[in-house]
């Protein structure tokens, strides 16, 4: 009878003690940044540990996936009289969608908390739309717009308040951009130059471990 207890005490501390030191190995997240973007739009984030989650004792990896839809608005001038320029506010509209795929490695015991490199690639496609409604002008147009993009960065995701995440990340990006466009007085698109760019970015994240 004290074997059967001593064996079941030792079951339940067991169980307790892996329940205890699972890590949260989900994040849930949302872009800050996003919203005043040159493109603004709203973001929903999933990142998962690929670590089984019992782990503290060494570095992991883990992947994400950003989704965004992007909806903007940006203002342009109508006209200027006696000095004063006034504006269309909804001048420019844009429109579309854009995908994050993302691998994170953590230099830390405790990821997803602590100090990471990341390499990810980027897809945008969106319409960009000028509605001219200057008087005697008719310089509107559609235009659609695709990038492919690849990147490098690092960052450092920390709790702020229980489960409740920060993220900050920053890092360089490459980007193949392509385009098509019409005047509003033809029905027909027709390609632009291919061009590339490159920038360094800033984001952060505010999210959810569970």
């Amino acid at each position: 009878m004290r074997i059967s207890f001593f064996l079941l005490s030792i079951l339940v501390t067991v169980v307790c003690q892996s329940q205890t030191f699972r890590v949260s190995d989900n994040v849930l997240s949302t872009s800050l940044f996003q919203p005043f973007a040159p493109v603004g739009g709203y973001s929903l984030a999933f990142e998962r540990m690929l670590d089984p989650g019992y782990s503290r004792n060494a570095a992991q990896f883990s992947y994400k996936i950003n989704a965004t839809i992007l909806s903007d608005k940006k203002k342009g001038e109508l006209y200027e009289f006696q000095g004063k320029s006034f504006y269309d506010l909804d001048a420019y509209r844009y429109s579309g969608y854009m995908f994050v795929p993302e691998v994170k490695y953590y230099f830390t015991w405790d990821a997803p908390k602590g100090v990471y490199i990341n390499l990810f690639g980027t897809y945008s496609s969106y319409m960009e739309t000028f509605i001219d409604e200057r008087p005697d002008s008719n310089s509107g147009y559609d235009k659609k717009i695709s990038e492919l993009g690849r990147g490098i960065g690092t960052g450092v995701q920390f709790s702020i308040f229980n489960n409740l995440l920060m993220d900050i990340n920053g890092g360089y990006h490459l980007l193949d951009i392509s385009s098509k466009s019409k005047p509003n007085t033809s029905e027909e698109f027709s390609d632009s130059k291919s061009t590339k760019a490159d920038k360094l970015y800033i984001n952060v994240f505010l999210g959810v471990n569970f």
